[in-house]
């Protein structure tokens, strides 16, 4: 990482990306854009001209040879891989949450969990600074200055529906469900067997189905509430998993008899 370490080859690079973006500058373009002095900008190119990274054109104009351009390569994929280890470092310690009003980057923010997800807003006193900014829905990048209450496990509503061979969705009281359903409007709803599917569909629901315990049990974990439709004969199996998590379940039969 010579070019960080040493500020003679960071001088360097500053040079041959200025000459790599625009071949028409001089000597004293870069010098000033550089803020050095004519003399300094002189020795520089001089040891370039020598050491076959640039050539001369004319007076006070050059060129990036195939060396120079090699040269320039490597030292800006070792900053690039030296910057990019570190920005995940950097963003390992953040948090991503969605903005609940405008926020500019620099702003102190409070944020929070709530059904499942995880909420930000303005506030001078909060727990979190905007690394991005975000309009009103959009996800916003925050480090945490603060704690975060961990979230609340989320409700979880049990409803049971008969094997087919018991009637299946044709034995359920489809308004006792779609009334359920209604009652809960930012709980997610899954499906447990194909009886508990096609009940979802006939009130209008596309539940979650494929991996519907595994989501179930992690939607709760992060606060979420979620109305877990279950066939009778998958019913024991998620309820020990429940059990097992440490999740509060309530269990509710939508069936006509």
């Amino acid at each position: 990482m010579n070019v960080l370490l040493s500020r003679k080859d960071t001088v360097r690079l500053l040079i041959l990306c200025e000459l790599a973006k625009n071949p028409e500058c001089n000597q004293r373009d870069i010098a000033n854009k550089l803020q050095l002095t004519p003399q300094a900008i002189s020795e520089h190119f001089k040891e370039l001209v020598n050491e076959g990274l640039i050539r001369t054109i004319h007076k006070g104009f050059y060129e990036l040879t195939k060396s120079g351009e090699d040269w320039m390569s490597k030292a800006l994929l070792d900053i690039h891989v030296f910057s990019e280890e570190l920005l995940k470092k950097v963003y390992s310690k953040t948090i991503v949450a969605i903005a609940k009003e405008k926020i500019s980057r620099g702003e102190e923010v409070d944020y929070w969990f709530e059904d499942g997800f995880i909420f930000a807003k303005l506030n001078k006193n909060g727990n979190g600074i905007a690394l991005t900014v975000a309009e009103n829905g959009e996800e916003v990048l925050i480090k945490p200055t603060g704690n975060l209450v961990p979230p609340s496990k989320g409700e979880i509503v049990v409803v049971r529906v008969p094997n087919v061979s018991a009637g299946g969705s044709r034995a359920v009281e489809l308004e006792k469900l779609s009334e359920i359903i209604k009652n809960r409007t930012k709980s997610i709803v899954v499906a447990i067997g194909v009886e508990a599917l096609v009940t979802c569909r006939k009130v209008g629901i596309e539940p979650i189905f494929f991996g519907a315990k595994e989501v179930c049990i992690e939607a709760a974990h992060h606060g979420s509430g979620v109305i877990a439709v279950c066939t009778e004969n998958r019913l024991d199996d998620l309820l020990r998993s429940l059990i097992d998590e440490g999740l509060k379940f309530e269990i509710v039969d939508v069936s006509k008899n």
